[in-house]
């Protein structure tokens, strides 16, 4: 059963021809409540497949961007792919994934301790991108403590692909009278 909340919307004109008659218009959404500010009313329309902006009617202050739905969806998948042959490797079925099988099986005989310092080398260059994703968010005038944790988890878990959005960030400039 779909739920649909009534709005009403004055308008100039009306088919019966006065002025500021209320009428009905049905909306897919929940009315949002009246104490919320404005960012928090309305679902963001915006494309899956393209970054979404939270917060920017706050001010710089609070501007934060979501990654990219693709690379956020790539990145997941490939840690989780190497998270899974770092400590589970007796589980993975090498003969069910195609080319990736045998090369992962490859890797992990020939390779074992350069695997594993790979691993553990992408995560000390993501935890270093998100120590630089704080300092950006204070250089770029980000003091929101909330927005700067955000940014920090973004990209502590999606690295590059959330702080390309932060370094690509140009904060309004106040006019100097």
């Amino acid at each position: 059963m779909e739920t649909r909340f009534q709005r009403f919307r004055p308008t100039d004109s009306s088919p019966s021809g006065e002025v500021g008659e209320r009428r009905e218009e049905c909306l897919p959404w929940p009315r949002p409540h009246p104490c919320l500010p404005p960012e928090q009313r309305w679902p963001a329309r915006h494309s899956l497949g393209r970054a979404a902006a939270m917060g920017k009617a706050g001010g710089d202050e609070t501007y934060f961007q979501r990654s990219s739905l693709f690379w956020v969806t790539v990145i997941i998948l490939s840690f989780g792919y190497y998270t899974w042959m770092i400590f589970w490797p007796e589980t993975i079925p090498y003969q069910s994934l195609g080319p990736l099988g045998p090369f992962t099986q490859y890797l992990l005989d020939h390779h074992h301790t350069l695997v594993h310092s790979w691993y553990w080398l992408a995560w000390l260059i993501h935890v270093g991108e998100s120590l630089y994703a704080i300092v950006l968010c204070k250089s770029k005038g980000i003091t929101n403590s909330w927005t700067q944790l955000l940014w920090f988890l973004q990209t502590f878990l999606f690295g590059m692909a959330s702080l390309y959005y932060l370094i690509d960030y140009r904060p309004r400039r106040q006019k100097q009278t």
